[in-house]
């Protein structure tokens, strides 16, 4: 059933979309197991989210209230099984889960249907949210007519360790089909009596249908704004020209108090973990809603039962609005008036979640980097907050989305700038990757996201792994660790096995390809790279994770002698594995350049058959924000805004933060290298993560090239880097959230 998924969408088509032009991506390489790790070690989170109301404290920045709010310190202590502690033991710290919540709405109809379109969204949902919530299947007219498909995706859900709020007990909107239809009747005829009865029954019936499945409940939707169920109870008695000067008015009502009284007793008799919420829109920054919406939840919490979760909508559009406070667009505000407006709300003896982010109204944007800069501000300014735990969005791809503009996703599943931001952010920057040694009293302490994290102890003779649950901000989290062995590499003596099929698989007038299967390590302490070496003199050394290397500056026509030895964390090298190659003759039909530029410097030259992406010569431009395929480009947050192009060069000025796109859109199954032609100063290849085909990593982790002053090439061969270039929907991205802060210069991009 295809009825999007905003509360004011009055779309109620029963059709399913297919769309065959479906892309892919490449799930994050941290499944959903946490809940059976918790539950073989006794970790958990509350379901209802603990801690009072709390307001932010402004003089702070967003960073220093993240760090306060959102990291711990983890302590991770090893010993032997008698007590005594290792020293120089290695420990890695990867991160499984956050405890704040990152989630989406869902359509439990597609995710059950089985359709190509479905399919792809179920590999989208867990990989990307650990929280969901139906958008129209926990409704009451929805739920009743097809209580089965609500309880097969909520199961689903379930099942991959995602968290499910509960979306909606009541919702008093007749125009969307959801309200059911005999209520409906009552309604037109004043029935009072059976909108009572049946509605009570209702919030009994689903609250202990799911029981502590669900979080908590947004008990009634909207009622400041969307009352039908009411006029059936109180008719004339409500103004529905100035609802606020009725003899009755319906977020002040007794019948809205008395339904969460109903859900306070269910959930009491029942001895049910599940939170109680209210949940409503237009809080950023529409004044008119303030005092309405404080005097809601006033209401709520004196005559009809204490609230748990306080909810802000958060549905961004970029129009001016006519009971606009804000003299700017009021979806254009930054993460510090973010968090002020946080604060208008956090201060009710509730728990405040963002609970339906989007950016609609397309036409009033200037272009989805504007999107992508506001998503920005209202996640910073959210996870910064210490009285809000969750953020989720209103969908998150185009082809299920109440207006057809989601937030991460085109219809064709091609990524928007936001999806940068999000990952950047939520995967990158807020999320704990650390390793190192213990010292002399067998402790390694570091700082960590709160949520759950695996941590792998190793010693010479032994590794085990253990989860751990980082819980406090203010506090230590002490985690021990047993395991059998002294210093990870201590006693290790045994060099890796030698590289075994080492293969020129590449040549030009200037440089070799070579590549070669990758060993494994003898010994207790772990390969740490290769070295890479030229006639007998070492050239360069190269990742565990690569197995192919790019021998630059040689001269055309020429013999070499190539060598290929593994080195492990001790410090053994193997016996080298060599091959003979030849480079290219000088008139290979290279084009771009002549190698020379005429005054003794080298040029990068441009392979005959290259497809370039884009090389920045102002036409079409940067400006344009079309690359040379004609395809989609474009950077924010960068210090120079979206960067500029300068001397056939595209300048990114980065300081912890930028993201950058280029899309592709084509097969490039023909081509085995990505190229860049890269200079700037202080640019350096481990400041910054490249993201091509859903492979993700430091552009470190892909070449050993180097970024100099002088722009040169920087080669990811896309095979050893793991990425399918015959994927359609392609895309460049680069993020430089990772804190480094410098000047890069992108001349051009080709797959050659």
């Amino acid at each position: 059933m295809t009825i999007h998924n905003h509360d004011t969408d009055a779309s109620t088509s029963d059709s399913v979309a297919t769309d065959d032009s479906v892309g892919s991506m490449g799930r994050r390489d941290y499944l959903q197991t946490v809940a059976a790790a918790a539950a073989a070690v006794g970790i958990g989170t509350s379901a209802t989210g603990s801690g009072a109301a709390e307001t932010a404290d402004t003089s702070l920045s967003i960073d220093e209230r993240i760090e306060e709010h959102r990291t711990g310190d983890l302590a991770v202590v090893v010993e032997n099984p008698d007590g005594s502690t290792v020293s120089d033991a290695k420990v890695s710290i990867a991160q499984q889960e956050h405890a704040f919540s990152f989630g989406t709405a869902v359509n439990a109809d597609r995710l059950v249907n089985g359709t190509d379109p479905g399919d792809n969204y179920r590999e989208y949902v867990p990989a990307l949210f650990n929280t969901a919530v139906l958008g129209n299947h926990h409704k009451w007219r929805f739920w009743e007519n097809n209580q089965q498909v609500a309880d097969e995706a909520t199961t689903w859900l379930l099942d991959q360790g995602l968290d499910m709020r509960g979306h909606v007990c009541l919702w008093g909107r007749e125009d969307v089909a959801a309200i059911p239809d005999d209520i409906q009747t009552a309604i037109e005829e004043r029935d009072a009596e059976t909108i009572r009865e049946r509605s009570m029954a209702h919030i009994e019936e689903i609250i202990t249908h799911y029981g502590e499945d669900i979080t908590d409940w947004d008990v009634v939707n909207e009622a400041m704004h969307v009352y039908q169920l009411q006029l059936g109870v109180y008719g004339d008695r409500i103004d529905t020209e100035e609802p606020w000067n009725g003899e009755v008015v319906p977020w002040t009502s007794p019948l809205l108090a008395d339904w969460y009284e109903q859900a306070a007793s269910v959930i009491e008799e029942n001895d049910l973990d599940v939170g109680i919420a209210v949940n409503d829109f237009n809080q950023f920054p529409y004044a008119y809603t303030d005092n309405r919406y404080e005097s809601e939840i006033e209401h709520i919490n004196t005559d009809g039962a204490e609230l748990d979760t306080l909810g802000l909508q958060a549905h961004i559009a970029a129009r001016q609005g006519e009971f606009n406070s804000n003299d700017d667009p009021d979806g254009r505000i930054d993460a510090d008036q973010v968090v002020s407006e946080i604060n208008t709300w956090a201060d009710h003896g509730a728990r405040v979640k963002i609970t339906e982010f989007d950016t609609y109204n397309g036409d009033d944007w200037n272009g989805d980097e504007e999107r992508a800069d506001v998503t920005e501000n209202y996640l910073k300014g959210a996870f910064s907050h210490p009285g809000v735990d969750a953020f989720i969005m209103w969908g998150f791809w185009d082809g299920d989305h109440w207006e057809d503009e989601a937030p991460l996703f085109y219809e064709d599943w091609s990524q928007k700038p936001a999806y940068d931001v999000w990952t950047g952010l939520v995967y990158d920057e807020w999320w704990t990757d650390d390793s190192g040694t213990t010292d002399g009293s067998g402790t390694y302490a570091t700082t960590a996201f709160l949520g759950d994290h695996e941590i792998t102890v190793s010693t010479d003779s032994a590794e085990t792994t253990e989860t751990v649950s980082v819980s406090d901000a203010s506090g230590t989290t002490t985690v021990t660790v047993t395991v059998e062995g002294d210093a990870s590499a201590a006693d290790d003596t045994q060099p890796p096995s030698v590289p075994a099929n080492l293969t020129a698989t590449d040549a030009t007038p200037s440089s070799i390809t070579v590549s070669w299967d990758g060993v494994t390590d003898n010994g207790t302490s772990g390969l740490d790279q290769y070295v890479v070496s030229v006639d007998g003199s070492p050239d360069q050394t190269v990742g565990v994770g690569m197995t192919t290397a790019t021998i630059e500056g040689l001269s055309a026509d020429s013999a070499y002698e190539i060598a290929v030895s593994a080195v492990d964390g001790a410090g053994n090298e193997s016996e080298a594995a060599t091959v003979s190659a030849t480079t290219a003759a000088s008139d290979d039909g290279t084009v771009g350049g002549d190698g020379d530029g005429g005054d003794g410097t080298d040029d990068e030259e441009t392979p005959a058959g290259a497809l370039v992406v884009d090389d920045y010569d102002g036409d079409p431009g940067w400006s344009s924000n079309r690359n040379d395929l004609g395809q989609w480009c474009g950077a924010g947050s960068f210090e120079n805004g979206g960067g500029e192009v300068e001397d056939g060069a595209l300048v990114l000025e980065y300081d912890n933060a930028g993201w950058f796109v280029e899309q592709i859109g084509q097969d490039v199954s023909e081509y085995s290298d990505l190229v860049m032609v890269l200079g700037g100063d202080d640019a350096h290849a481990d400041e910054f993560l490249l993201d091509i085909g859903g492979v993700r990593g430091l552009l470190s982790r892909f070449t050993d090239d180097t970024i100099g002053s002088s722009a040169s090439a920087v080669t990811v061969d896309m095979e050893s880097a793991g990425i399918d270039p015959s994927t359609g929907g392609l895309s460049v991205r680069l993020n430089f959230w990772q804190g480094g802060s410098g000047t890069l210069e992108i001349e051009e991009i080709r797959f050659q």
